[in-house]
């Protein structure tokens, strides 16, 4: 027994220090995994269980206002992390290989400050589903949306903590740039409730940033005299793939039938 304890303790301290990123150990909720798995596990247990729990003798709250200004405050920080990504992406960064600047360099540690913004962004982005439970939207609430969202925040704190730069940074790239899109869609819908029509085309946009980045990392599997990790490729492609087939199942049950349905209305008012 205290052998296997001495081994988790050697494993721990491997992970957790020897192969972090010194850089960013001093930042907010990197240092420890504990914090962070109890932050998903709250938030997984509130928006599937406790919250709908507590709000189901009540009546659903508005909040049209806070909404506005979420979503307002969550398009201008995406596109200011965009625009920041953009300055290394469009200048220096190499599309088809771009190794992590392990240095203190002002450029290096000006991606560290991105990567760790980005992190932050996607801790932000859990409020989406705190305003379904609140406005009992508990259609909205799906395993897609639940795991997609915990997941990148599981993900960017990995970059954070031990990839905080180089190729992988791709993602928060395009990713910003589409929750931007993302958050113009809901700004207007919460102004302007039934006068949205590009519902579908966001989703198809989500897609395509999937397949995108997808393919991106995909090429670090094939291109091996990269000089970056093999773990970002090897962990991010096949989410990509999960959530392209996620996705696509959502696409058809919300879409698919769309035509059909239309045909089906016409004809029973025709009748």
């Amino acid at each position: 027994m205290e052998t296997t304890w001495n081994a988790l303790q050697h494993w721990y301290q491997l992970i957790n220090y020897e192969w972090a990123d010194p850089r960013a150990q001093p930042l907010p909720l990197v240092q420890r995994p504990f914090t962070i798995l109890g932050l998903m596990a709250g938030y997984t247990l509130f928006v599937t269980r406790l919250g709908p729990w507590l709000m189901r003798d009540r009546r659903p709250y508005e909040l049209k206002r806070t909404l506005i200004v979420y979503n307002a405050l969550q398009i201008l920080a995406n596109l200011y992390i965009f625009q920041g990504f953009c300055q290394f992406w469009f200048t220096t960064y190499n599309w088809q290989c771009e190794p992590i600047d392990w240095s203190n360099s002002a450029g290096a540690l000006e991606m560290l400050r991105l990567v760790n913004l980005y992190f932050w962004l996607k801790i932000a982005d859990l409020l989406d589903t705190v305003f379904f439970v609140l406005r009992k939207k508990k259609k909205q609430i799906t395993f897609l949306h639940v795991y997609h969202h915990s997941m990148m925040v599981l993900l960017s704190w990995v970059a954070i903590k031990f990839f905080p730069g180089g190729h992988a940074t791709f993602l928060a790239l395009i990713n910003t740039l589409v929750h931007a899109i993302m958050y113009a869609y809901y700004l207007i819908s919460a102004v302007y409730p039934h006068t949205i029509w590009w519902k579908k085309h966001v989703t198809q946009v989500q897609l395509f940033q999937h397949f995108i980045v997808g393919l991106h990392e995909a090429q670090l599997l094939v291109y091996r005299p990269c000089d970056y990790p093999l773990f970002p490729p090897v962990m991010l492609v096949p989410q990509a793939v999960l959530i392209i087939v996620l996705f696509l199942r959502f696409y058809r049950r919300a879409y698919g039938n769309a035509p059909a349905q239309a045909v089906a209305n016409h004809k029973a008012k025709a009748s």
